[in-house]
């Protein structure tokens, strides 16, 4: 864990170099913050030096946008908080930048004293986030469900994991195929050797073979002493390739030899070498469609889908979903520090309707945010960040107001009524502050002034 007398690294990614300058009077003394005008940019620099954080504008000027940055970035390490802002709020937006793993959508028509708070929050947490992270990886994760679709994915798991052979498990993205290759590997004969996990998508297609099979000492210019691959450090392990369709073309057929008879060579070597392995796949893709295209091979996939687990999405479990959110609960209240809310019925009523077009990942990322801003052990329902239909303040949203003065109770919810109103009218309009004001009636400055202020809590009310 970072010392706390250490300054925290904040990357922010912004081609807008006014708000750049107020992040940096805003971290003063107190952060280093580094700065970047691409995505490009911003992944060379998180790359060479990791960041804290990040703040990731999502309108970027050239080059990949916010979105596609964020999900490189989460290839990159999974665990970075990345806070995106822009100053085009859209509902849907937000809804991707969450199911990409982003921890925070901040709109810069917000008061920088609110994203100072949003900034500090996630740093605060960081070193209790990462660290129960590496715990419970090392416990590995169960798969979590009862629903009967989870129950036969369960029976052929069992049947499946002692055969060693090479499995392909298809899925949605978030939907937890990871998890399944884990259960996999637990439940099989390599259980007291490691599982290695490898990201295609994140090996460079030049530089595949030397970073798969290894290379011998000057193979190439770089080349500076012999190095093993992937494939041979996972002798007498279980390999998991996740997003295997991104593998290169070129490469597929030594890929299908090393999976038929474990043998390999060096880039630069003479000499087939041999490596146990067993090799777990995963993708989201179709892979029939990519080998009908001429992007995977044929004789691959055959030899890949001989034994195939599909991992069904949320929304065909959603019995599931109250047994995921307690987990969810507990796992995210103990990384960020917090203790553990409860969840209103009306809203697992809620999320339960809902499709989650993210899954798993996204209910996750939904109840860290909640977890996160919890007061008390109360949720802040304007903190949801996905579509909730048919919803009114419930008795739970007045309860902290009860034990205020009249007065002083009526203005709390008036202001805080007033700035729900404003941000979902903004959200309506795309960010169009002149169309937002038009549509409600009144001026555009007051919309400034009501995004841009600090919302009283009941709780800041009894202090003052």
């Amino acid at each position: 864990m970072r010392h706390t007398s250490e300054k925290h690294t904040i990357l922010i990614i912004d081609d807008d170099p006014d708000f750049v300058e107020a992040l940096r009077a805003l971290a003063g003394e107190e952060f280093h913050l580094f700065a970047a005008t691409s995505g490009e940019e911003g992944l060379r620099q998180y790359s060479a030096n990791a960041s804290d954080l990040v703040l990731l504008d999502l309108k970027l000027g050239r080059g990949i946008d916010g979105l596609e940055t964020l999900r490189r970035l989460k290839r990159l390490d999974p665990d970075v908080p990345v806070i995106m802002i822009t100053e085009h709020v859209a509902l849907e937006t937000a809804r991707q930048a969450g199911q990409l793993g982003a921890a925070h959508f901040c709109d810069k028509a917000l008061s920088l004293k609110e994203i100072r708070l949003v900034i500090n929050q996630h740093l605060h947490n960081l070193p209790w986030r990462r660290a129960y992270r590496d715990a419970m990886q090392r416990q590995m994760h169960p798969f979590i469900g009862n629903s009967p679709v989870v129950q036969r994915l369960f029976a052929d798991l069992d049947i499946i994991a002692p055969a060693d052979r090479p499995v392909l498990i298809t899925g949605e993205s978030g939907s937890g195929k990871e998890l399944i290759a884990q259960q996999i590997h637990r439940k099989s004969a390599r259980a007291h050797h490691p599982l290695l996990i490898v990201n295609c998508s994140n090996l460079s297609p030049e530089l595949f073979e030397s970073e798969f099979f290894g290379h011998e000492k000057g193979a190439f210019t770089t080349a500076l002493q012999t190095q093993k691959g992937k494939f041979e450090q996972a002798d007498g392990c279980t390999l998991f390739l996740d997003e295997i369709a991104d593998l290169p073309l070129a490469a597929q057929p030594k890929i299908l030899r090393a999976i038929e008879y474990g043998t390999f060579s060096r880039v630069g070597g003479q000499r087939e070498q041999h490596a146990d392995v067993r090799l777990l796949a995963a993708t989201n893709q179709n892979l029939e469609d990519a080998v009908k295209a001429g992007k995977f091979r044929h004789d691959l996939f055959y030899r890949l889908n001989h034994l195939r687990l599909h991992v069904p999405p949320l929304r065909e479990r959603r019995d599931d979903i109250p047994l995921l959110v307690q987990y969810y609960l507990h796992y995210h209240s103990v990384t960020l520090h917090r203790s553990q809310p409860e969840i209103p019925a009306d809203l697992m009523e809620t999320w339960q309707r809902y499709d989650w077009p993210g899954n798993v990942r996204e209910l996750s990322t939904e109840i860290e945010n909640l977890v996160l801003f919890s007061r008390n052990g109360k949720i802040d329902r304007a903190r949801l960040r996905i579509p909730v239909s048919n919803q009114t303040a419930s008795p739970d949203f007045f309860e902290p107001f009860f034990t205020l003065p009249y007065e002083a109770a009526k203005e709390n919810v008036l202001t805080q009524f007033q700035q729900a109103y404003v941000r979902h009218l903004v959200v309506q309009h795309e960010g169009n502050l002149s169309r937002a004001a038009e549509a409600a009636g009144i001026n555009r400055s007051t919309i400034y002034r009501l995004l841009n202020s600090s919302s009283p809590h009941p709780d800041d009310a009894q202090e003052n």
